[in-house]
């Protein structure tokens, strides 16, 4: 009887563990703050800004459980981490980062330098790399009190307008996953969408316009709507967009094309000591719109693929040579030019004008264009040991 009950006793103590089971680090989540996005500025005494646009969730018998009460939050600190220890100091609940949308820097911060808020997203285990990052054009507060519809929270609406189309023709997809692992190849440049604020008829819409130009984390110039298109049909990444070109049966009237999809070939030649970077790029058009009157023939389709090649080449030959000018790279040939010649040092050459072909295709506007661009290298001498410069 008693070898019984020590045997009872023992199968207690193992089924005991058993019992207790359960989730690990349980938090209630009425007692948990979401940020859904987070905007670094920096003020005049180079300290760190965040704001926190967060959602609180609340579940009760007066209002919508699958809803939460909007909560802003401002710290301002030494560091970013200082100032993000600041704000959960004023939040009466625990702040996640998990569900942040978007990642919003400044004008004036990213004018800066955004590396030491890049390192913060990327080392904090909480916070995500998956979601877009923004360079802002004007000022936070109004930023944080306009409203887009139903769309209350800065980082979801942000986050459904990128998500809203494979490619979204007003900006570049850039998350900051995406620029952590591009931002130290080739000439370190790179692009994030830009943000800034339009006037509506009733209030102000947050809208993306353009593209920032960083280089080595530090904002140096900025695309425009139009630019950034012709950006993305040089880098073979546009799916959607529109042109415009004049009517040749009216002085006022245009025609309006869209962009069904485009496709880009590049290549980097060497030869008498120069790079030249050839572009092949190919758009399919559709005419969707014509204002005033248009016999659509055979003519007026070969006008309108004539006039509009002329017109992408033309400006995407000032587009690179704006910024060939300017020694910022935003078309990856240092890139190219590491992967298929090594460490050679070049610098750019006399700006050298774009060739474009004549149309590749039938249909409303299918063509093919080849871009030529040429740059000088300097060979370094063959001293074993002794690294190339890199161009001034």
């Amino acid at each position: 009887m008693e070898k019984r009950n020590k045997i009872f006793k023992i199968l207690i103590i193992l089924l005991i563990p058993l019992t207790l089971t359960g989730c690990f680090n349980y938090r209630d989540i009425n007692k948990v703050t979401f940020a859904t996005s987070m905007i670094f500025d920096t003020d005049d005494l180079s300290q760190v800004i965040v704001y926190l646009d967060c959602i609180k969730p609340y579940r009760s018998t007066n209002e919508s459980s699958d809803k939460g009460r909007r909560l802003i939050f401002k710290g301002v600190g030494k560091t970013t981490e200082d100032a993000l220890e600041k704000i959960d100091n004023f939040s009466s609940a625990k702040l996640n980062y998990s569900q942040v949308k978007a990642y919003i820097f400044t004008e004036k911060a990213a004018k800066v330098g955004i590396k030491k808020y890049l390192d913060l997203i990327n080392n904090y285990g909480e916070m995500q790399i998956k979601p877009s990052a923004f360079i802002y054009y004007g000022d936070v507060e109004e930023l944080l009190k306009a409203t887009s519809g139903d769309d209350e929270f800065l980082g979801m609406y942000l986050n459904d307008i990128m998500n809203k189309k494979p490619f979204n023709s007003l900006s570049l997809q850039a998350n900051v996953n995406y620029y952590l692992s591009n931002r130290l190849m080739g000439d370190n440049t790179l692009l994030l969408p830009a943000v800034n604020l339009k006037k509506d008829v009733l209030d102000q819409k947050v809208q993306i316009n353009g593209s920032g130009i960083l280089k080595d984390n530090v904002l140096v110039d900025k695309l425009d709507q139009e630019d950034t298109l012709l950006y993305e049909l040089m880098m073979g990444s546009v799916y959607e967009g529109t042109f415009e070109i004049g009517n040749p049966n009216t002085d006022t009237d245009f025609i309006s094309l869209d962009v069904l999809s485009s496709s880009e070939d590049s290549m980097l030649r060497f030869d008498n000591n120069k790079f030249t970077l050839v572009k092949n790029i190919e758009v399919d058009l559709e005419i969707s719109d014509i204002q005033g009157e248009a016999i659509v023939d055979s003519e007026f389709i070969n006008y309108i693929k004539v006039n509009e090649e002329e017109y992408i080449n033309s400006y995407i030959t000032q587009l690179f040579n704006k910024y060939k000018e300017k020694g910022i790279d935003i078309f990856n040939v240092y890139r190219m030019k590491e992967i298929y010649y090594g460490k050679e040092s070049i610098r750019p050459a006399r700006p050298c004008p774009a060739i474009c072909r004549g149309p590749a295709g039938a249909g409303t506007g299918h063509r093919g264009c080849t871009a030529r661009r040429t740059w000088q290298t300097t060979r370094p001498p063959d001293r074993s040991g002794e690294p190339a410069a890199r161009p001034a």
